[in-house]
């Protein structure tokens, strides 16, 4: 019997340590960079061309929760005469933001979510400086996959404190009260080859498409 249950502890441990090795694994920088990119580029198919509700939704669902999907639909989306389709606007919402996926795009892991967020101003040239204005999304976990389940105009000041106490402290990872960075974007961009949604747009929003069928 003392042979069976130390036989069975070390199984697992075994079991456990794996487990554990799975999850960070699947929650680290490397998985969640993709999932924002591939749902900013699903946004951007709905303008290519028109579709059906169902053909829709079956695009964003891997990337976006039951709760943001329809937000997004009835704020974006246009009813045309073969289906639907989304047109350009100069007041996106619900919209990812236009990150840069370098050095000034970062992932930050707070309880159980992770925030990408990014200083739509981080470049600043000349003898004024203006505070940083931080604009990200939100991803939860639905049905065992990271969604976004939110777009965010104002980044929480405890997430922009952890973003702005990495940035001045150079000798590795910095940890928060309930949460840490997890990684900046540059690291990993070159594996991943990333397109820039230049060569789809020419405007943050507005496809050439679009705008030709407007016009």
């Amino acid at each position: 019997m003392r042979i069976f249950t130390v036989a069975s502890v070390f199984i697992l441990i075994i079991l456990c340590s794996g487990q554990a090795i799975n999850v960070y694994a699947s929650t680290d920088d490397s998985s969640i960079k993709p999932i924002v990119k591939r749902a900013f580029d699903a946004q951007v198919q709905l303008s290519e061309k028109e579709r059906s509700l169902k053909d829709i939704k079956e695009l964003m669902e891997p990337y976006f929760t039951r709760k943001f999907i329809p937000l997004f639909l009835k704020e974006n989306l246009v009813k045309t005469d073969h289906g639907y389709q989304t047109f350009g606007t100069d007041f996106p919402l619900y919209y990812i933001p236009f990150f840069t996926y370098d050095e000034n795009t970062i992932v930050v892991k707070d309880r159980n979510c992770f925030y990408v967020v990014e200083s739509i101003n981080h470049r600043q040239e000349g003898p004024v400086q203006y505070e940083k204005d931080y604009k990200g999304v939100r991803l939860i976990r639905e049905n065992g996959k990271w969604k976004i389940d939110e777009v965010l105009e104002k980044v929480p000041e405890k997430i922009v404190n952890q973003i702005e106490g990495k940035q001045k402290d150079t000798t590795g990872m910095t940890e928060g009260t309930k949460g840490y960075i997890i990684h900046s974007f540059s690291s990993v961009n070159k594996n991943l080859n990333l397109n820039h949604p230049l060569e789809k747009f020419n405007h943050r929003f507005f496809s050439l498409n679009s705008f030709l069928r407007i016009i």
